[in-house]
């Protein structure tokens, strides 16, 4: 009977130690878990340690990705100043395209395409507006020229 009595006792102490330490698991994996998210910095974060207090970030139209730019704060001595921007993955947590571009409005012209409208240096016909579009798209990451 005290076999069977000791027996029993070791195995409620066992037990009761893989619960113990099944629960602690469980705990510390919860604490990580926010300490990962807490860790994770925001695309105006990163914009912000880029690029200084000045920045424009604005989401495509489903909010899943973000596009950063420097803002100039006055007018620039030199005309060709480069406009710095990045494309940030919400979903993912990352940049997938960053880039720099003298004499550059770049925006959104779809959920997966930017739209960038740049001078250019000579003007060749009356017709010509002096401005050269084209379309980034940003799973290809390819150039497209539009079809005039």
């Amino acid at each position: 009977m005290i076999k069977q009595f000791s027996i029993s006792i070791k195995n409620i102490l066992v037990n009761s130690f893989i619960l113990l330490l099944f629960f602690g698991c469980i705990q510390t994996n919860k604490v990580s878990q926010y300490r990962t998210l807490k860790s994770e910095k925001t695309y105006q974060q990163i914009a912000s340690e880029k690029f200084g207090e000045k920045v424009d970030c604005k989401l495509n139209s489903n909010k899943s990705y973000a596009l950063c730019q420097k803002m100039m704060t006055a007018p620039e001595l030199n005309p060709n100043q480069p406009i710095a921007f990045f494309v940030y993955d919400i979903k993912k947590n990352e940049i997938i395209y960053e880039d720099k571009m003298a004499n550059a409005k770049i925006s959104w012209h779809t959920n997966t395409q930017l739209k960038i409208v740049m001078q250019k240096g000579y003007i060749v016909s009356p017709e010509d507006k002096g401005k050269s579009i084209y379309f980034f798209d940003l799973q290809s990451k390819k150039k497209i020229t539009p079809k005039k």
